[in-house]
């Protein structure tokens, strides 16, 4: 590992998006509006995608951010067959 407490840094900002997204969770359960709940999932959805690509982005879901390479299971190649 390059660099333990760039290592905890990034555990602990990741930490925090995933208490932020859990509370989003409580109030979507919570609200009785369906519009003020779709906003709700909107906002949660976003931040799920923005949670997801930080993971990418830092070398946490393996495979290269940049390509396809980090392919895996269940997940197919462009021309439709699984990669194995």
């Amino acid at each position: 590992m390059k660099n333990p407490q760039g290592m905890d840094k990034k555990i602990s900002v990741m930490q925090e998006g995933m208490l932020k997204m859990h509370e989003q969770m409580h109030k979507i359960m919570d609200a009785k509006n369906p519009q003020e709940r779709e906003q709700l999932m909107q906002a949660h959805q976003e931040m799920m995608h923005q949670h997801m690509q930080a993971m990418k982005d830092g070398g946490m879901m393996g495979g290269d951010a940049k390509s396809d390479s980090g392919m895996g299971a269940g997940k197919e190649q462009k021309n439709g067959k699984k990669h194995t």
